[in-house]
């Protein structure tokens, strides 16, 4: 609300706006803050654009939109980010909140390793809970599910199911280690009305859904009981364990940058009797 109403087209069509400060990184040049830019606009991260904003030695901020906000509009936002003199204010925008906060993780998180910040051997560790069930997909117009659908909710959130279904949270959990997601999991649906419920308001018919998973809901009749798990990724935990920057370095077949597998030349072309003795057809048009 502090950046909307002054013209800025990115920031009043946005549905969130939000930003980290930076301590004492005021210092960064033009050419450091472009790549940051870069970085964010990565497809993998997918941010449109980052605004910056430097406190100045006499309080005063400058910053890539000063011609729609005012020195006292800034003086407000510097309130609001608790930035000092010398401090750095990174700001991104987006119509996905969960999206856009993944990308100023993202961001904060190479600014960290720019910084170095992190120490590598230090160890934290915590659980994240209580993630939502659903999220609305603002293109599909309707409600998706955060993990999949046999996620079972909170117990004390199924009240909610009908007229909130946006507040539900998910029985999941992820463990994560300096940052870094090791492991992840989730204690399942096992009831067969609420599974229904589940693909109901994930837009499915009954008769999809009969389809698509009428075995295991044949299998809830039975009695199924609670049940759940906990997968973890082998490559992470490693190449925390052994400082790498990369889980490139200890996974068994590393993919390029160009998503090459070097190591067995794949993708590369197939011969027609392999797709033959599949039963696959390839139609793919030559650029």
């Amino acid at each position: 609300d502090y950046m909307k109403g002054y013209g800025f087209q990115a920031f009043d069509e946005a549905v969130y706006i939000g930003g980290i400060c930076v301590e004492g990184a005021a210092y960064y040049t033009r050419k450091q803050i472009d790549a940051l830019t870069e970085f964010v606009k990565r497809p993998q991260i997918g941010a449109k654009g980052m605004v910056y904003a430097r406190v100045e030695n006499d309080g005063s901020v400058k910053s890539s939109v000063d011609k729609f906000y005012s020195q006292e509009v800034w003086q407000e936002i510097k309130k609001a980010f608790g930035a000092n003199v010398g401090d750095l204010m990174l700001i991104l925008s987006g119509n996905n909140v969960m999206k856009t906060r993944k990308q100023l993780c993202e961001l904060r998180i190479e600014v960290a390793n720019q910084l170095g910040l992190r120490d590598k051997n230090t160890f934290v560790c915590l659980w994240v809970t209580d993630f939502p069930l659903f999220e609305r997909d603002e293109e599909l117009q309707r409600l998706t599910a955060v993990h999949h659908p046999f996620t079972s909710p909170q117990p004390e959130d199924i009240h909610l199911l009908d007229n909130h279904p946006e507040a539900v949270r998910a029985n999941a959990y992820d463990m994560v280690i300096n940052g870094v997601e090791v492991g992840g999991g989730s204690i399942r649906i096992h009831d067969s009305e609420l599974q229904n419920k589940m693909f109901e308001l994930l837009g499915f018919t009954p008769e999809r859904a009969q389809e698509q998973f009428g075995f295991l809901m044949n299998a809830f009749k039975y009695g199924a009981p609670p049940h759940g798990g906990l997968a973890y990724g082998l490559d992470r935990w490693v190449s925390l364990f052994a400082g790498l920057d990369s889980i490139r370095d200890c996974i068994a077949f590393p993919k390029n940058n160009s998503g090459r597998d070097v190591m067995i030349d794949a993708p590369s072309f197939i011969e027609a009797s392999q797709l033959e003795e599949l039963g696959l057809t390839v139609n793919v048009k030559d650029k």
